[in-house]
């Protein structure tokens, strides 16, 4: 039935509706907590806004963060993932930045009393969010030195960009990440299990290129999947070793993970 509404209503017209909705929502019930924007306002993907980012914090934590640690958060939105670090990052600093500028304002404001949380604009080109952008994907630098954050995560960032991007992306994070460092990155992986996936929706049926397949032929990045041994050398390549691997729900019914696929590797 999904896959039926997004054939038959234009992406302009489902997002209309959908914001009607959040805000009649808004209205009913009102977020009181000051670091969640309103529903009607928010624009990184489905789910509950905490509950999300509380379930990653915990990821976070099973796999070593500290209090004292350097975080880097590719893609942070509105402060999805940052608002549950702030009682974790007593003595370390996070860093988030994002191509789009209003949920960098959203959170340079919303954060502005708390000296080590930090939030920039990565002024890179999207169709989407950010038609204006300065740079390619595939060709920008990350604005931070070598060896710098003790934690890189993504989460629904990869999923939604090109295989030149992505390769600029994991060489970019395996730069600033110190050695010993790990980076936590979601991802859709295709190898013989999930290729034989029936999910409802994360149905990737048109190819891309040689190692990635989309759900949407005439919008790629909606959602794009990635050939596992494909990434897997990718990883090698920039000097990142994958330490384990959680596949999500969306190609293995049966893991205890979340929908899409996680990555931990280390430098």
């Amino acid at each position: 039935m999904r896959r039926l509404i997004k054939a038959i209503i234009p992406l302009p017209a489902r997002i209309a509706l959908k914001r009607f909705g959040y805000g009649l929502h808004d209205l009913i019930d009102p977020i009181k907590d000051p670091r969640i924007p309103p529903r009607r306002n928010t624009f990184i993907g489905g789910g509950d806004f905490a509950t999300v980012g509380d379930s990653f914090r915990d990821t976070l934590i099973r796999h070593g963060l500290t209090d004292v640690m350097k975080v880097l958060d590719v893609g942070c939105g509105q402060g999805r993932m940052a608002r549950p670090l702030i009682d974790i990052l007593k003595w370390g600093r996070y860093t988030g930045f994002d191509i789009d500028r209003s949920g960098i304002e959203w959170c340079q404001e919303k954060y502005s009393d708390l000296h080590n949380f930090k939030f920039e604009h990565a002024d890179v080109f999207n169709a989407r969010y950010n038609k204006t952008g300065a740079v390619a994907a595939k060709d920008y630098r990350f604005p931070f030195a070598d060896n710098n954050f003790d934690r890189v995560f993504l989460t629904s960032v990869f999923t939604h960009m090109f295989k030149d991007d992505v390769e600029n992306y994991l060489s970019e994070i395996a730069r600033v990440l110190k050695p010993g460092g790990k980076c936590l990155v979601t991802w859709f992986l295709l190898d013989e299990i999930s290729r034989q996936s029936q999910h409802p929706v994360m149905n990737f049926a048109y190819e891309v290129d040689e190692v990635s397949r989309t759900t949407v032929k005439s919008n790629p990045e909606a959602a794009i999947a990635f050939e596992l041994d494909f990434v897997k050398g990718l990883y090698g390549k920039c000097g990142l070793s994958v330490e384990t691997i959680e596949f999500g729900t969306w190609g293995r019914p049966e893991s205890a993970y979340d929908l899409q696929d996680m990555i931990i590797a280390i430098k």
